[in-house]
């Protein structure tokens, strides 16, 4: 197993998307004796390969704003901000490229399954998993790839950039988009999309059954050659900050849902999205990684 991770995501400011966030995973890690042997740093990328599943008018848009931050009130700017988006994209390029070896999880920052086409947002700027997936397509590394989103949130900007596209399977298991953000439907239109709307009170057992049976019939039906997770850690029943309300309260539900993608046996990596409580993140992706090494 290899983690991606650079000190430079501390560089960015956020709140609740925070750089404590990082620091919280590394230091739970590192009391579980997942030391920095297991580290390496992200891929260095260039502007151009962005343009693989990005609109250079959203690139010029994060340039901009960057260079004069200016914020929304869900993603704060500074002049860091554009280049920290970047090396997250290429964190999760790098985890993508190590998944034919070993499973490999980008530990970056800022997350990126809300930013579409030409669109940021949700504490978005630029989509690491969907440039990732592309990008290794792209190499000859993989043909037919499978994305498992489990964030809390649907990833509409995933959604939005491989619909249509035969070669891409998007899965997101999340709470009902009427009962939290992005706030509206985003309804499927190919038969390579599969959006599974989660109702409050879930809970552990229930969100176990459904992520497995839905995992396993995307896997079945689609025969990917690759796994690309996007890891959110706030469907936890303590993210109350972002309105989870799943009622997932057991560490162990990540390490199950870890178990039923490795047990398919498919080269895989993850990247991680959402999960805000300090207190409690660190626990929940050791949780994860727990069923990959």
């Amino acid at each position: 197993m290899k983690l991606v991770y650079s000190s430079r995501f501390l560089h960015h400011p956020g709140f609740p998307e925070s750089p404590e966030r990082l620091l919280a995973v590394r230091k739970f890690l590192a009391e579980k004796g997942i030391g920095k042997e297991f580290y390496v740093l992200p891929e260095k990328i260039r502007e151009k390969d962005l343009l693989l599943v990005h609109a250079k008018q959203l690139l010029q848009e994060l340039k901009e704003r960057s260079a004069s931050m200016l914020s929304t009130p869900d993603n704060p700017f500074q002049e860091n901000t554009y280049e920290t988006a970047k090396l997250s994209a290429g964190a999760a390029l790098k985890a993508a490229r190590i998944a034919g070896e070993e499973f490999a999880f980008s530990l970056g920052r800022p997350p990126g399954h809300h930013a579409g086409t030409n669109s940021f947002g949700g504490f978005c700027y630029l989509n690491n998993v969907a440039f990732a997936v592309r990008k290794v397509q792209r190499e000859g590394l993989a043909e037919k790839v499978l994305i498992v989103d489990f964030d809390v949130h649907l990833g509409q900007g995933t959604q939005e950039i491989f619909s249509g596209d035969d070669s891409v399977f998007y899965l997101s298991l999340h709470q009902d988009t009427a009962t939290i953000y992005p706030w509206r439907d985003f309804p499927a239109r190919d038969k390579t999309t599969r959006l599974v709307p989660l109702q409050a009170g879930t809970g552990d057992r229930g969100y176990v059954e459904v992520f497995g049976a839905e995992a396993e019939e995307a896997v079945r039906k689609f025969e990917p050659h690759l796994l690309a997770v996007s890891a959110g850690f706030d469907i936890f029943h303590a993210d109350l900050s972002v309105g989870a309300a799943l009622g997932v309260e057991s560490s162990e539900t990540f390490r199950a849902v870890g178990e039923r993608l490795a047990s398919f046996g498919i080269p895989c990596f993850a990247v991680l999205e959402g999960g805000y409580d300090l207190k409690t993140l660190g626990e929940n992706v050791f949780s994860f990684l727990r069923a990959f090494y």
